[in-house]
């Protein structure tokens, strides 16, 4: 997508404010200290003073009519305020996500760098409040436009999508990946038995109430594992999330408090019976769909694939895809450690190689 193409598109946006004059962008400008990136200023001067961009929109600067922040409506009185020492030059906070959590653009670079603000991690000395985004202005408005940045933050962090953007896919460099032969149930709740941390076997009332939350049975071999095993915490990375009750070590949440997160109300990423089971990190998450007998696992990239085509339109529905492995299929390559390695970026090559084997 064009430069043109943005604007105009973000023109015929309904209920725009007006635009921004001239003084109030050099008023900005001044307070930056540098000129504001050219799409940006286009934007303010072109379509409208704030509120283009995810969910209500930008800060507008001065004049605007801007509404949706509790506290702000110009991006000048709150860099003004917020950078009172000096400590940011040419940064400009664009976008509040809530908890104290924006989007800044770095002005000094007319690309317009996008970097992350989140003040809510540990007071230690491996902390960092203020990290690049891994894209410029451009393309973390047109992600904005299409609903997949909304999509990837509900999800995981602004954190995660940076990492997820940090270098690009690159399908050629994924090595060849040996498929480990698939174990029976039998086998794999022994494999997984074996693994150390893991938390107590949950409780059939408590398996039986996750199932009736989320609406459909859990497939049977994770239901299983869950009353045979342990509650969550086997597989791959972090493991697999639990029901509600004791989580397995470092889990945060369980695979109720994701379906009601992401699943339900006007929040529904996914279609009914698919559950959240797996953080894979950098943006992306592992699903198994209980409506088929098989319990295939799904990908959520909201994110990917990066670098992206050109235009991305609304509704782009490309955030979720079938891996191309069944629950079994895929626990067996976990408790293998074939899949330990294997970075976010490569989840769609690896989907399209495994569409290409033999049905089991």
């Amino acid at each position: 997508m064009t430069e043109d193409e943005i604007v105009e598109k973000i023109q015929r946006l309904p209920g725009l404010l007006p635009p921004a004059s001239p003084e109030a962008v050099a008023a900005v400008e001044q307070a930056v200290g540098c000129p504001l990136p050219p799409l940006l200023r286009r934007l303010y001067l072109e379509a409208a003073n704030g509120g283009f961009g995810p969910r209500e929109g930008i800060l507008g600067l001065a004049g605007s009519d801007y509404e949706h922040h509790p506290d702000w409506a110009d991006a000048t009185e709150f860099r003004e305020t917020f950078n009172e020492e000096g400590a940011y030059p040419g940064l400009l906070w664009l976008f509040d996500w809530g908890c104290g959590i924006w989007s800044v653009v770095d002005c000094r670079d007319p690309s317009g760098p996008m970097w992350g603000w989140d003040p809510n991690g540990p007071e230690d000395a491996d902390f960092v409040r203020l990290f690049p985004q891994n894209m410029a202005f451009k393309e973390w408005l047109t992600e904005s436009l299409a609903g997949t940045l909304e999509k990837a933050f509900e999800t995981s962090s602004l954190q995660a999508i940076a990492e997820r953007r940090r270098v690009p896919d690159e399908p050629s460099a994924f090595p060849s990946m040996d498929i480990a032969d698939r174990l029976d149930d039998s086998q794999i709740l022994a494999a997984a038995a074996k693994l150390g941390s893991l938390p107590p076997p949950a409780s059939a009332a408590a398996v039986a109430d996750a199932e009736q939350k989320i609406g459909h049975h859990l497939p049977v071999l994770l239901r299983r594992l869950y009353l045979e095993v342990a509650n969550g915490g086997f597989g791959p990375r972090g493991g697999v999330l639990g029901v509600p009750g004791t989580l397995a070590p470092d889990h945060w949440a369980d695979i109720v408090s994701q379906h009601e997160l992401f699943s339900s109300g006007e929040d529904q990423f996914v279609p009914d019976g698919m559950v959240w089971v797996c953080d894979w990190g950098s943006a992306v998450w592992l699903l198994v769909d209980c409506r088929d007998d098989r319990g295939s696992i799904w990908v959520w990239d909201p994110i990917g694939p990066y670098p992206r085509a050109e235009s991305l339109d609304p509704g782009h529905d490309d955030a979720l895809f079938p891996l191309n492995l069944s629950l079994p299929e895929w626990l067996s390559m976990a408790l293998s450690e074939t899949l330990e390695d294997v970075p976010a970026s490569a989840f769609r090559t690896l989907a399209r190689r495994l569409s290409g084997r033999a049905s089991p």
